[in-house]
């Protein structure tokens, strides 16, 4: 299977880097890979949404960057080992050490979550996860049930049940996203988890004391009155995956739908947010 590989120049680096390739994974690009003036993103070719990638690039001029870009048809090679070569362990607030198998344990710290690094988003590098993972640190989670809508490597999910969630239900519609997280599960000797494939109409039924959503503005505003039909009484929304100048878009409408608005983060100009309902 070929690959296309865009290397990509942007100004500023900052926030745009970020933005560029957290848009673009939505858009079949798997791999990403930082450089000294932007990135190199790789996505199989036959998966490649050019339209969509296209649109990405348009937003990202409109709000003020310089792009200019090559396209370059690769042939395939082992990029989960390519990708190990350059992962490196991640910790969050000096008390989660995320690693992969091939990093040794640390037992400095009070968690350790093992990661199979196969995509770049869910490993606790990009300023979304880590800043949700630190907002999670700070709240009760003991005998709590949980869903972590959009889980990637089912990261959150995990993080929940190491802080004592009595059930999570961790859900992507990414078929790859969620053998990953089957897979971290297993590595985690993560119990009570159930993996769902789809998106949040999947949730009919569901319950929960925390709901996490780190995805993007777009879904969260769409779906947020399915969040809330699954959100127990006095139960915590956690929403990331968006621009701190989207905020006000997604405290009107949680407004809308009797969720209140508790507290936020920023890092990087990308927004972490606290709801209660």
């Amino acid at each position: 299977m070929d690959y296309l590989l865009l290397a990509i120049i942007v100004s500023p680096l900052d926030p745009f880097r970020d933005l560029l390739s957290y848009r673009l994974a939505e858009c079949g690009c798997d791999m990403f890979e930082e450089t000294e003036d932007g990135l190199k993103a790789y996505a199989p070719l036959r998966d490649y949404q050019r339209e969509e990638a296209n649109a990405v690039f348009d937003e990202c001029r409109e709000l003020g960057a310089t792009i200019s870009m090559t396209e370059e048809v690769i042939a395939w090679k082992n990029w989960n080992e390519e990708w190990e070569k350059q992962y490196q362990p991640e910790i969050i607030a000096d008390t989660i050490y995320i690693r992969a198998d091939f990093h040794p344990p640390n037992p400095g710290f009070p968690m350790e979550i093992l990661i199979q690094p196969r995509m770049a988003f869910g490993t606790g590098h990009h300023p979304t996860t880590s800043q949700v993972m630190e907002m999670m640190l700070k709240m009760d989670f003991k005998d709590k049930k949980v869903i972590d809508m959009g889980c990637g490597t089912g990261i959150l999910a995990i993080q929940a049940m190491m802080q004592g969630a009595s059930e999570a239900i961790a859900i992507d519609n990414d078929p790859n996203a969620v053998e990953n997280t089957r897979d971290n599960l297993i590595k985690n000797n993560t119990l009570h988890t159930h993996v769902i494939e789809g998106d949040a109409t999947q949730l009919k039924g569901k319950s929960c004391d925390v709901f996490i959503a780190n995805i993007n503005r777009n879904i969260i505003l769409n779906d947020l009155a399915i969040y809330k039909a699954c959100m127990r009484p006095g139960a915590e929304l956690i929403t990331s995956g968006y621009y701190v100048q989207d905020l006000p878009m997604i405290q009107k409408k949680a407004a809308e739908l009797g969720i209140h608005y508790v507290d936020h983060t920023v890092d990087k100009d990308w927004c972490c947010a606290l709801f209660r309902l």
